[in-house]
């Protein structure tokens, strides 16, 4: 071998790590052009290959980095998907908390409301300021099953006894009892006839049942249909209240001769609004002293000439007047001059006939041969013992009734009408009577007369219907009770024994009755304020991302 041959041994240990070593034997540089330059293109193959050997180590750091950048990635993503996940899980677990916390406690409520149909009133609120007594408030079902009754407006009612209790000082409490599941709860109360709707308010042994229609007002659809206008639950609780609290108890004389009507539910109303009933039989005793108010009760014979002077005496009253007779007209024909007689003092007359309406949209009972008498929406003639009446439509319910007119228009006045298109019909007709020939217009049903001087006048009040006081009538979505005892309270100088309140009508159900203003900030916060918000957060979270 020439020297100058490349030795095998003469490679340098640098060399001896190399994947591939090219070797190589020199040849003379006259030897070129013979082998075609393949000297040269193994050299700089050579050079190739190390400087690829020397290029490898030089890419690891950048797959380290991708690594890297990737790993940090999914790290981002994962993070983000577990802070959304925890987000929408914290907002379902506010909102199931919230709503069991608001469906709990009322008070963590807001009413949003233009008229605060969901708040307690001033008059209210001063009421539970000044109570002194226990009383109880009890639901004659369970608070779930009583609010499905109405989800709206027995909620409401529910609520802001919820709220009364809160601001009583710790004299108001709430009970729901399940008659259905406890019917021996019933027993104290024999001659309520108690249903699960009611609400019984109660201090002691006093205690006022509020029916249905005392909370709400009703309308009937198709003269068929009971449906919910309103509710006026809170001025009858603040008045159920303020009479079983009250220690004023004054007494009226209910005159029970020669009556065949029951009068036992017009006693208990009484009795039930802290009135001392004392029940009698004119002709057998006298008039007690301490009262201010009799009741002659449908007689259907007259009475004596003696028993009607203790009638003309009691509202004479030694010449200082300030009495007070109610007297109810039986609905058949009857004969009873010596109480016409005392009738005739105050300017009144009770028809010998029974009163009709041909108007059909006062009729009540649908269509029968006795539509035209029976279950007749009355108006109001005069404002007297109506300005206390809470119900948006003050409609009081006429039955079987007699007309009442005035022999002295100087001192009466009209109380309760049919319409224009109302007549007699005289108990002496046949079968073909034609009503179009007895048709006089505005009959009127009940009527005031007075009597006295220019100091203190007493006041006699005819009413022609004994039904449109029975307890039938009376509990139905019309004012008769309603009216029943603002007048009775009136002739009794009580006039501050109920509390009247506007009635509340909820007149949408999800934000019920709020201002057109407010509906627009709700509007413009829930769909352009809180969006906007939430693309805003989407986006900055996005470039922060990106930078990174």
């Amino acid at each position: 071998m020439s020297d100058k041959e490349i030795n095998k041994n003469d490679i340098t240990d640098n060399n001896a790590d190399d994947e591939t070593v090219v070797i190589a034997e020199s040849k003379p540089a006259k030897d070129k052009k013979a082998d075609g330059g393949n000297t040269e293109k193994t050299v700089k193959a050579e050079k190739t290959v190390k400087a690829e050997k020397t290029d490898k180590p030089s890419k690891k750091p950048e797959n380290k980095k991708k690594d890297t950048d990737n790993s940090r990635r999914n790290k981002y993503r994962i993070t983000s998907m577990m802070l959304t996940a925890i987000v929408l899980a914290g907002v379902i677990i506010v909102n199931v908390i919230a709503y069991a916390l608001t469906d709990r406690f009322s008070a963590l409520t807001a009413d949003i409301t233009s008229n605060g149909t969901f708040n307690l009133s001033d008059s209210t609120y001063k009421l539970l300021e000044g109570m002194n007594k226990k009383v109880s408030i009890t639901f004659l079902t369970q608070r779930k099953t009583y609010e499905m009754l109405d989800s709206t407006y027995y909620k409401q009612a529910t609520n802001m006894v919820d709220k009364m209790i809160q601001d009583s000082n710790g004299f108001l409490s709430v009970n729901y009892v399940d008659i259905v599941s406890n019917p021996n709860f019933v027993n104290d109360y024999p001659d309520d006839n108690l249903m699960t709707s009611d609400v019984i308010v109660r201090c002691g042994d006093k205690y006022n049942v509020l029916h249905k229609e005392d909370l709400y007002n009703y309308e009937l659809m198709n003269n068929q249909y009971q449906y919910i206008t309103s509710s006026k639950a809170e001025s009858a609780i603040d008045t159920a209240i303020v009479k079983v609290t009250s220690t004023r108890s004054d007494k009226i004389v209910l005159i029970t001769d020669n009556s065949t009507d029951s009068y036992d539910y017009l006693s208990r109303l009484l009795t039930s609004n802290n009135y001392n009933v004392v029940t009698m039989e004119i002709e057998k005793a006298d008039i007690p002293d301490n009262i201010n108010t009799v009741i002659a009760f449908a007689p259907t014979k007259d009475y004596s000439e003696a028993a009607v002077k203790k009638l003309r005496d009691f509202l004479y009253n030694d010449g200082n007047y300030s009495k007070s007779m109610v007297y109810i007209a039986y609905r058949n024909k009857t004969d009873l001059p010596n109480i016409d007689n005392l009738l005739d003092e105050y300017g009144l007359r009770i028809s010998d006939g029974l009163a009709f309406d041909m108007d059909t949209s006062r009729q009540m009972s649908g269509l029968s041969s006795y539509s035209a008498y029976r279950y007749i929406a009355a108006s109001f003639a005069s404002k007297l013992y109506t300005d206390n009446i809470t119900a948006n439509s003050q409609t009081i319910l006429s039955d079987y009734a007699r007309g009442v007119f005035s022999t002295n228009e100087d001192v009466t006045q009209a109380l309760v009408t049919y319409s224009s298109n109302s007549g007699i019909c005289p108990f002496s007709v046949t079968d073909d009577w034609n009503p179009q020939d007895y048709i006089i217009g505005s009959v009127c049903i009940m009527m005031q007369g007075i009597a006295g001087n220019d100091k203190a006048q007493s006041k006699l009040i005819a009413s022609g219907s004994t039904e449109m006081w029975s307890q039938t009538i009376m509990e139905s979505q019309f004012v008769n009770q309603e009216y029943w005892m603002n007048m009775i309270d009136n002739l009794n100088h009580r006039e501050d024994s109920s509390i009247r309140l506007e009635d509340k009508v909820i007149t949408d159900y999800s934000l019920q009755g709020i201002s057109r203003q407010t509906s627009v900030m709700v509007g413009i916060t829930m769909f352009a304020i809180i969006p906007v918000l939430i693309v805003g957060a989407g986006i900055m979270v996005y470039v922060v991302r990106r930078r990174k």
